[in-house]
């Protein structure tokens, strides 16, 4: 099966990206499509090999009379809406000539005599203003694809009007009302459907804006001179010149100058950080001042920057449940409520005899009825939760996940790097026969290879490059420690349990943090003493999620002592200590399996790939650049901040309360109207009021997620 995501723009409503995706959905060559109309990604899996843009079109073309337009999706694909297209331009000129047309008729065809004239003109109004309506209509009856959807519901609005007012002319009563009523069904709904998608296209804008802190232009060092270069165009080992105020084009390492940087982007921390001569710095971070030559390190489609707005702007293969329910609604509620219109028109046109204003009624219903409202906005929501997030350096990689945070029952956490700082001082040498000197050394050659934070608080400020070359026989063995060879001498450094595997007689310590033993070809040498510091917010992120009714697991491979110590100090709720990563993942099955929820591991992404991966919502304290992390990961705290888990649960009930809000207040409104409509005599502006001023206010209510405070 092969995996393709596109993007696609064109579509003039929810409903008919829906449409589109269940048709190519049903394509021999589709195992599975799926259109995300809030970011205008097409997502695509093929049974076999991919096929064409131009068949894509073709097939789309099948069910879709609007212009669609397909390309491939890259890092470069998101570009700005433009807030008022084309086609709305048109749509606004024949809305103006409708309305001038009608105004003309208004105010110089009063005469009697000129009834004819006056219904012409009223009729050729109508006709300039709904022909694309009607003809979307048409076009679907004769293709036999289903045409019950909103332009159904107004092109029988309007000429159902049209009809009535004519049928009043001709029984000797002439006038226009109906027939102004009908015109200005169109009217309000061409200027609706013109509002809503410019709120459409801000929201869209809005949220890719939040997220989008790529680099335009990037200063390129050649000998003397220096280049204005496209940031694609870089490549590795190239130096670029950043001056005071602009964003880090690519990530690189910096070569020479010194200054403070602007993280935020990534990490939703607005303190300025220092930067100097060997660090590390990552594309999208804005240089406050000083200014600084950055030697590039990776290519710009693989930069920081760039991959988080490409797995955020991909975010929406998976749908949430909302979203779901919103499809499966779609396709049921529009066909119920043409149904419901003719029940009521039939039935009551019976029992009144009044069949005009019976069938004015009917159609009133029809429009209030349309679901746009809801299909539009509620995957809005979820897509600025998603941006949200990301403002608060919060990745998440699709909108399903916040669904699965919003039934979060259990949190199991990993201990280094994730509730403590990973920050580890050597406290203690312990040496069997005093000789610290050796021990010590022994221990330098063991770690001189490892990237474990273990391993480089050990080697901290120790030059180690000498020992590492000369190392052999290197193992790494996840959970226990070390055993390499160094000029023919055998090193074993770790834990208690890989000094008894190896049948090295060595006595336990008792004491309280982590514990390193180390031996030289099968004799015990002694023992060195580290010790973790709890991150601050560790205890805030046990405390909220307690008062939730989120419960917390500890999981390490620490001794008892040490993983009593901090559950007791945060007041986990359970604790399992002297691990290793397979126990790790043995022991999340049992728990998954005895929770009626969803359970979430947090990890450092690296060690703890395999547990990340295996439960309901996989959260990597990857911090930026972490490739690892990201990869494995269904969410990454980018500055590894144990409270900025709780702020993406948070995050998730918003955008979930939002969609859930709009769902509720639309349903709510469009049948108080329904029931106005029924009882009462109420225009039928006020009726498409009801659908298109609904929508522009359902769309904007989603959008504000952005700009939540958390």
């Amino acid at each position: 099966m092969t995996k393709k995501i596109y993007t696609i723009t064109g579509f003039d409503c929810a409903n008919c990206a829906s449409k589109t995706e269940k048709h190519l959905s049903n394509k021999d060559e589709i195992e599975s499509c799926r259109i995300d109309f809030a970011q205008n990604k097409l997502y695509i899996n093929y049974k076999d090999e991919p096929l064409s843009i131009s068949k894509i079109l073709e097939y789309i073309k099948e069910v879709e009379t609007d212009h669609i337009e397909v390309s491939e999706n890259t890092t470069s694909s998101f570009k700005k809406i433009p807030l008022f297209t084309t086609k709305m331009k048109i749509s606004l000129i024949r809305v103006i000539i409708s309305t001038l047309i009608i105004l003309f008729s208004e105010i110089f065809l009063t005469n009697p005599d000129l009834f004819w004239y006056k219904f012409g003109l009223y009729v050729f109004g109508l006709l300039v203003v709904s022909y694309d309506i009607v003809y979307k209509v048409i076009n679907r009856i004769i293709n036999l694809e289903n045409f019950v959807d909103e332009y159904l519901l107004i092109t029988l609005s309007a000429f159902g009007a049209l009809t009535i007012s004519t049928l009043y002319t001709v029984n000797g009563n002439p006038h226009t009302h109906e027939l102004m009523d009908g015109v200005m069904v169109v009217l309000l709904f061409q200027v609706g459907k013109i509002i809503e998608s410019i709120a459409t296209n801000k929201s869209k804008n809005a949220v890719m804006t939040a997220i989008d802190s790529r680099a335009e232009v990037a200063h390129l060092i050649s000998g003397d001179d220096i280049f204005d270069v496209d940031p694609e165009d870089l490549k590795v080992n190239q130096e670029i010149l950043v001056k005071v105020g602009e964003i880090i084009p690519i990530d690189g390492i910096l070569i020479k100058g010194e200054g403070y940087i602007d993280t935020s982007s990534l990490t939703g921390e607005y303190v300025p950080k220092a930067v100097k001569e060997g660090d590390e710095l990552f594309s999208g971070c804005i240089l406050k001042s000083g200014s600084i030559t950055v030697k590039v390190s990776k290519k710009y489609k693989e930069s920081t920057i760039s991959r988080i707005v490409e797995l955020i702007s991909n975010s929406g293969e998976k749908k949430s449940k909302a979203d779901q329910f919103i499809t499966k609604f779609a396709r049921i509620y529009t066909p119920l409520v043409l149904l419901t219109s003719i029940s009521y028109i039939l039935i009551a046109g019976f029992i009144s005899q009044d069949w005009l204003n019976t069938v004015f009624k009917g159609l009133e219903i029809l429009v209030v009825a349309c679901p746009c409202a809801i299909v539009i906005s509620v995957p809005l929501a979820y897509f600025s939760g998603i941006g949200l997030a990301s403002k608060k350096g919060i990745l998440v990689k699709g909108t399903n996940y916040l669904d699965e945070l919003n039934e979060l029952k259990k949190i199991v956490t990993d201990k280094t790097g994730t509730l403590t700082k990973a920050v580890f001082k050597i406290q203690e040498v312990h040496s069997v026969d005093g000789n610290e000197e050796l021990l010590l050394k022994t221990l330098y050659i063991a770690e001189s290879k490892s990237n474990h934070p273990i391993a480089k608080a050990i080697t901290h400020g120790i030059n180690i490059s000498e020992y590492a070359k000369d190392v052999e026989e290197y193992f790494e063995i996840a959970g226990l420690g070390i055993e390499c060879v160094y000029q023919d001498d055998i090193i074993v450094a770790g834990s208690f349990k890989l000094l008894e595997k190896n049948y090295i007689e060595a006595v336990e310590a008792n004491k309280t943090g982590t514990l390193v033993y180390v031996s030289l070809n099968g004799t015990y040498l002694g023992y060195v003493l580290l010790n973790d510091e709890l991150k601050e917010s560790s205890y805030k992120f046990v405390e909220d999620f307690k008062k939730n009714n989120v419960e917390t697991i500890l999981l390490t491979g620490d001794k008892k002592e040490v993983a009593s110590l901090i559950a007791n100090e945060l007041n986990i709720d359970e604790y399992h200590y002297e691990l290793l990563p397979e126990d790790k993942v043995k022991i999340l099955e049992e728990i998954k399996n005895n929770t009626k929820g969803k359970v979430s591991f947090v990890g450092d992404g690296i060690n703890d790939a395999a547990s990340i991966r295996l439960s309901d919502v996989g959260i990597a304290m990857g911090g930026i650049g972490s490739d690892v992390a990201v990869e494995n990961a269904d969410v990454v705290i980018m500055n590894d901040d144990p409270k900025k888990i709780y702020d993406a649960y948070k995050i998730a009930k918003i955008s979930r309360r939002t969609s859930i809000f709009n769902i509720v207040f639309s349903l709510l409104l469009k049948i108080s109207v329904i029931v106005l409509c029924l009882l009462f005599e109420v225009p039928m502006f006020v009726a498409v009021l009801a659908d298109t001023g609904l929508t522009v206010l359902m769309v904007l209510n989603s959008l504000l997620v952005l700009y939540r405070k958390i």
